[in-house]
């Protein structure tokens, strides 16, 4: 795990190593155990490393037997004993025993359809001084980030936004990307919230050279086919390949652990470590003040019928820190467990310097509670229309929400589906949850300016969405999240709180293996009438506790209702109800939406969060204009 970044001047001027090297050093959370850098000519490359595998000798830029390949690489390559071994019989020279060198090698042997063969987590910026190419490469789910942007003819490229500010890039804001942050409370898509700047999607690589930009895909999400085996013929090949993908990622020379919340993923991810790790293991959760929240009693039965050495503390809502932790982000981001993720981050770090988590599992085996209502949709609109519109919805619309109700409340899963029901009947591409409306959205800005931000929109949900409109309703929703929400919601979160404390933390669930198997299973595998995760329960439900295996989906989430009416409350006086930096919020709307939410009327405290989120932002971006 480790930061990477650098410059490739488009016209052949010569680039400042020292500028590569100033990238590198604001990227030092993400890799505190050295700077490395090279520069030759246009191009200069720069490298932030946290240690993990070969210490000794497996500092960047990594170079081939001649110095005409380079490479500086983020992230863990877990077949790469076997491609060692390989590329050492064909002749190749080795300087270490770490992963990073072995992509440069098999590069030299296979070209960049290397890739195709790399079964880890990568972000790669590869240079070919033979080709006058420069590679940049991310993995096939996009755990490891990539921003890049072009300025004066000059490609700056880094693992963080900051590390392309530092350099002196200068950009305006991408208001279309904002108008999709308050949607849907991440930036969907490959733009940012800077016009400039971009990102590499999951599963290709762009070359550039003095003749432009070329973009290519290396690896396409397998289809769901129809049952060609029975369910224990899938159980048992998805625990073989499990079991293979987790062992793979026990290679280490730090020491290692596992988060574990107590939830049927990470505990499936804990029980197949123990099998290989019988002695020392270690596990980590966080858990809340609110019992209805808190999943610590759960993870300490799981971590007890494991036997390992476990750690946990309870959430401290210090709120000062949330600037710091927010601006790990580099832009608005939305999905406030961040919070919860950057202490448990921090503690695990105290202990080790890995950790394997249950990512992933919700979105490929249908584990969120809209998947079920995706479904139970299809019959609810078989009810007649009249009934629908004039009773059910609009008793939604009358309910008091309140603000300190159970995570679990009926209200609550009540007025979410009879939104999923209205959000898709008006859209079909709306599969991903609503934060604003755009009529919530365009209330919240000044008059003025909201021509400007809706104005032929491009939202690439809704691209992704069609593009999958040949399957059935369910995989769509599914399919959408896994190039959405997976990669610029879930991993984002991970990656950055983990990185703030030089945590590396890595994803079974996500091996491509597992995936190629998972993706091409029957729908009706995955959610089983109203049963999610069915295969995976079924294939792992003699290694888990029968309580794990019956337990409810219960969802890493903040107490956010009755947060805002205690400890958050002075933040909202203090930062959302006064005037914000760039002037494009309507104050007197953002004082509307607190008085009802304080009334206990309406739950308005994702939204107060999200403006939360931007103001701390748009602060931290004014003082650095």
């Amino acid at each position: 795990m480790c930061g990477i970044a650098g410059l490739f001047d488009l016209k052949g001027r010569k680039v400042d190593v020292d500028d590569a090297r100033a990238m590198a050093v604001s990227l030092s959370h993400r890799g505190p155990d050295g700077i490395g850098v090279y520069g030759e000519g246009p191009l200069a490359l720069g490298h932030a490393r946290l240690a993990v595998i070969d210490i000794a000798h497996g500092d960047q830029p990594v170079f081939n037997e001649d110095r005409s390949v380079s490479l500086v690489f983020n992230g863990e390559i877990y077949n790469f004993k076997a491609l060692r071994a390989e590329l050492l019989e064909k002749g190749h020279q080795f300087k270490s025993v770490c992963d990073t060198e072995v992509i440069v090698h098999l590069y030299e042997e296979t070209g960049i359809e290397c890739l195709r063969r790399l079964r880890g987590m990568f972000a790669i910026a590869l240079w070919d001084a033979q080709l006058g190419k420069l590679f940049l490469c991310r993995d096939i789910v996009g755990k490891k980030p990539l921003y890049y942007a072009v300025e004066g003819g000059r490609l700056f490229f880094a693992s963080e936004i900051k590390a392309l500010l530092n350099a002196g890039l200068q950009s305006p804001v991408n208001l279309e990307s904002l108008a999709l942050f308050f949607k849907h409370q991440f930036i969907p898509g490959t733009e940012s919230i800077y016009e400039k700047i971009h990102t590499v999607p999951p599963a290709h690589y762009l070359s550039f050279d003095p003749a432009g930009k070329e973009e290519r895909r290396y690896w396409t999400v397998p289809m769901p086919e129809k049952a060609s085996h029975t369910e224990t013929e899938y159980g048992e090949g998805l625990r073989e390949t499990l079991e293979e993908a987790v062992k793979i990622r026990l290679i280490s020379d730090v020491p290692l652990g596992a988060f574990l919340s107590g939830g049927i993923d990470s505990s499936i991810i804990v029980g197949l470590m123990a099998q290989h790790k019988a002695e020392g293991l270690e596990t980590f959760s966080i858990g809340f003040k609110d019992e209805s929240y808190d999943e610590t009693p759960f993870a300490k039965q799981v971590a007890a019928f494991f036997k390992t050495r476990h750690h946990h503390e309870r959430l401290d809502y210090d709120w000062r820190a949330l600037p710091i932790i927010l601006g790990q982000f580099d832009q608005p981001f939305g999905d406030a467990s961040a919070i919860a993720v950057y202490q448990l981050s921090k503690m695990t770090r105290k202990s080790v310097t890995v950790a394997l988590s249950g990512d992933g599992a919700d979105e490929i085996f249908a584990g969120y509670r809209r998947y079920v209502g995706r479904k139970l949709v299809s019959y609810y609109w078989r009810l007649p229309k009249l009934f629908r519109k004039q009773c059910l919805e609009r008793l939604s619309d009358f309910l008091p929400e309140g603000t300190a109700y159970y995570a679990d409340s009926f209200i609550k899963q009540f007025r979410l589906f009879i939104q999923l029901s209205e959000r898709l009947e008006k859209n079909p591409n709306e599969v991903l949850p609503l934060a604003f409306t755009d009529d919530d959205f365009l209330q919240l800005l000044q008059p003025e300016i909201r021509k400007q931000v809706l104005a032929d929109q491009q939202n690439p949900v809704w691209s992704l969405a069609e593009r999958f409109s040949n399957l059935d309703e369910l995989s769509q929703m599914m399919w959408t999240d896994f190039h959405s929400y997976l990669p610029e919601d879930i991993l984002t979160k991970v990656d950055r709180m983990s990185m703030a404390h030089g945590l590396e933390v890595r994803s079974p669930f996500l091996d491509q293996k597992v995936l190629e198997a998972v993706l091409k299973m029957p729908i009706e595998l995955k959610l089983k009438g109203l049963q999610s995760k069915y295969i995976l329960k079924r294939a792992f439900r003699d290694l888990l506790p029968t309580e794990v295996t019956r337990r409810k989906k219960h969802g890493f989430m903040l107490p956010l209702g009755t947060l805002f009416k205690k400890e958050l409350k002075p933040f909202v006086e203090e930062v959302l109800l006064k005037p914000g930096p760039l002037g494009i919020l309507n104050p007197e709307h953002i004082a509307a939406l607190n008085h009802e939410h304080q009334s206990g009327f309406r739950d308005h405290s994702v939204k107060l969060w999200l403006l939360l989120v931007f103001r701390f932002w748009e602060e931290r971006m004014n003082s650095h204009v």
